[in-house]
């Protein structure tokens, strides 16, 4: 989420790292080896990325007759 990363990691996010899986319980704070705190705005925004790529009507419709 760093504003200077420019990569385009959002399928990775999907297929690699499960982010779909999220119920957004923070679960994984408590498990954390590192205790890392993982806070709603690291989570959400990300669902909501996968969530607008592949998972909107309106976007693939959008993506089939653009051709992108």
């Amino acid at each position: 989420m760093n504003p200077i990363d420019g990569a385009d990691r959002v399928d990775d996010l999907k297929k690699k790292h499960g982010i779909g899986y999220c119920n957004i319980t923070k679960c994984c704070t408590k498990v954390c080896p590192e205790h890392i705190t993982i806070t709603d705005n690291a989570i959400i925004p990300l669902k909501e990325r996968v969530a607008d790529r592949f998972y909107d009507p309106v976007k693939r419709l959008f993506r089939v007759f653009s051709g992108g």
